[in-house]
């Protein structure tokens, strides 16, 4: 009689855990499904949940992304706990939600409903796979647990630093690369800046721009770039002894400008670790952030608050309001490292939460939307 009683019990209490299980099986999967993660498996086993979990937190790699520099880092022993949690029967869900991405503009985008996201900007053809796309990124930007993040979303030519707990720390506007220069989408570090740079004119700029425009006058081009021409082992070259005639793809220096306000560089450059050549920088042509086309660069980040950003990266303030201003005459570059380097990672979210916490819609500039994958 007591056997059969405990196998009764026993057998209760595992078809109530099994239910359980079940029910929090369509929860899981309903809550997947409305922030955009599709149907990855159909059984809650171990293996399907961890698919399941990782997304959820963690995102998958966005689509179109190049390099990546920057390591990514998940925190498996809890997404395990949490799967543990879950095939036990366990309240699992608060575990979940200190997982997922802490960023304000991620949880503010996520409390609108998808359908209701497209409802109201259809006329701006914003697609479901573009709502989906940009949550997608928010959570693949958990995976990089810095204290400050640099953030440069392309569409809206904007920049944010957030920290560890996913508060913004910093906005600028920005400036990025023509339509025909287009900014690359990759992660990597800033490792130091530069006060007063030099800028080393790329060789394509030099040979399709410079070189054409200086011919016609060497001494008055020149004076008025305020370039130097440098030879292979950085010499300056007389302009007397170069050979204007030949074809500009011939031309065998470099061009470098000269320090200061009227640097292409402005005051401030921020070192990138990408290979692509791209940087972040100032401007001596700061009206630029106040266009509404801000892509105008052969593809490097012009950004309108270097100073500050500077200060937030170093820890604390090194530079005054009035850097950007003062104009030594033949400053030297000097580099400054930073304590730690910090991850830069641009973005291509075309729908995303502005400033006053609205959802915007932007032009797919670069048509990455037509693209293939």
């Amino acid at each position: 009689m007591r056997r059969s009683l405990l196998v009764a019990l026993l057998f209760v209490v595992l078809s109530s855990a099994h239910a359980q299980v079940v029910g929090d099986w369509a929860r899981l999967r309903q809550y997947a499904d409305a922030i955009g993660v599709d149907s990855l498996c159909d059984q809650p086993d171990a293996g399907c949940l961890t698919q399941y979990f990782t997304q959820i937190v963690y995102g998958r790699v966005p689509r179109q992304m190049g390099y990546q520099g920057v390591p990514e880092s998940m925190d498996t022993l809890r997404i395990n706990r949490l799967i543990r949690q879950f095939l036990a029967g366990a309240d699992w869900c608060p575990l979940l939600d200190s997982l997922e991405s802490p960023d304000v503009q991620y949880r503010q985008l996520k409390d609108y409903c998808m359908r209701c996201l497209v409802d109201d900007y259809v006329g701006d053809s914003l697609t479901i796979g573009q709502v989906q796309e940009t949550l997608n990124t928010y959570r693949w930007l958990n995976r990089f647990a810095f204290g400050n993040r640099i953030i440069v979303n392309l569409p809206s030519a904007t920049l944010r630093v957030i920290d560890r707990q996913g508060n913004t720390r910093l906005r600028s506007r920005v400036v990025l690369g023509k339509v025909n220069t287009p900014t690359p989408l990759f992660t990597a570090f800033i490792p130091s800046m530069v006060m007063y740079p030099y800028w080393n004119v790329p060789r394509s700029i030099t040979v399709k721009e410079f070189v054409p425009r200086i011919r016609k006058n060497p001494a008055l081009a020149l004076d008025a770039l305020n370039l130097q021409i440098l030879d292979a082992r950085g010499r300056v070259v007389d302009p007397k002894a170069v050979n204007w005639s030949a074809p500009a793809s011939a031309f065998p220096y470099r061009l470098r400008q000269s320090t200061g306000c009227d640097n292409a560089l402005g005051v401030l450059k921020f070192n990138v670790t990408d290979p692509y050549d791209i940087y972040l920088h100032d401007t001596n042509i700061r009206s630029a952030f106040t266009r509404e086309n801000r892509y105008q660069s052969h593809g490097c980040v012009r950004v309108e608050k270097p100073v500050e950003l500077a200060n937030l990266l170093l820890g604390y303030t090194r530079f005054g309001a009035d850097y950007l201003t003062r104009c030594p005459v033949d400053a030297s570059p000097k580099t400054i490292p930073l304590a730690q380097a910090v991850p830069v990672i641009m973005i291509y979210n075309v729908v995303d939460i502005d400033e006053a916490g609205a959802i915007q819609v932007y032009r797919d500039v670069y048509n990455r939307w037509r693209l293939p994958l």
